[in-house]
């Protein structure tokens, strides 16, 4: 194993400094309380200094938007070390929002205006939640839940052509999905990728509504009853 340098690790620390100082502007004041003079300042060093770690405003929110994804990844992935379920994911995922609500708006809000997040960068922990979702909805493809969905295709096959129509035409829209789970390695059936897609909806759409006032006060002691509530409604 190649050591690190001196002056590797001393870039590794600053790079770590200006994540822990971005973080800290996005949670006090959104993503217009951002400035790399300010993070300069802090670090001690001339504006011109930071350019040497941070090239432009649109780097360090592709810092910042990474480091949320993982964060926000990593905590989903401790709560699935007691728990594997939709539940238990969607809660994390909630208690994540309500401790970092401005870097959940950071990642799953407004899109940034002048802003396109690199994918080379952003893809790969931007997609980790929603693949673990993926397999745990595979994983219930088993038992009670394989009969129920052995009868849908039962009554599917005996459907009109409009219904045959509709099916293709999820199977066209689902195409995108199903080339980018390809991409990162997992092929999952259509069956799967539909029930994916119509709780990863629900879920960040429910904590969009609590975390941007969408659905007014007063949500503030029941908002994990009311996931949870929506989750196991959907199981249904």
């Amino acid at each position: 194993m190649t050591e690190t340098t001196p002056r590797q690790r001393a870039r590794i620390e600053t790079e770590a400094q200006i994540t822990v100082i971005g973080n800290r502007m996005v949670d006090e004041d959104g993503v217009d309380g951002l400035s790399l003079r300010a993070i300069a300042r802090e670090l001690g060093v001339v504006s011109s200094a930071v350019y040497r770690y941070v090239k432009s405003r649109d780097e360090l929110l592709t810092i910042l938007i990474r480091d949320a994804y993982t964060q926000i990844a990593d905590a989903v992935d401790e709560a699935m070390e007691g728990e594997r379920s939709v539940e238990a994911l969607a809660l994390r995922m909630l208690a994540w929002s309500r401790k970092h609500p401005n870097r959940w708006a950071l990642i799953y809000g407004t899109p940034i205006a002048d802003y396109e997040a690199p994918r080379e960068q952003t893809v790969v922990p931007g997609t980790r939640i929603m693949v673990t979702l993926a397999e745990l909805v595979a994983t219930g493809q088993n038992g009670a839940e394989a009969a129920l969905e052995s009868r849908a295709e039962s009554k599917e096959s005996a459907a009109t052509s409009k219904s045959s129509s509709r099916r293709r035409n999820t199977e066209a829209a689902l195409q995108p999905l199903r080339k980018g789970l390809v991409e990162l390695g997992l092929e999952f059936d259509d069956h799967v990728i539909l029930e994916t897609v119509t709780i990863w909806v629900a879920v960040v759409g429910l904590i969009n509504g609590l975390r941007f006032g969408q659905f007014g006060p007063g949500f503030d002691d029941v908002e994990d009853d009311l996931m949870s509530g929506v989750v196991n409604r959907l199981g249904e």
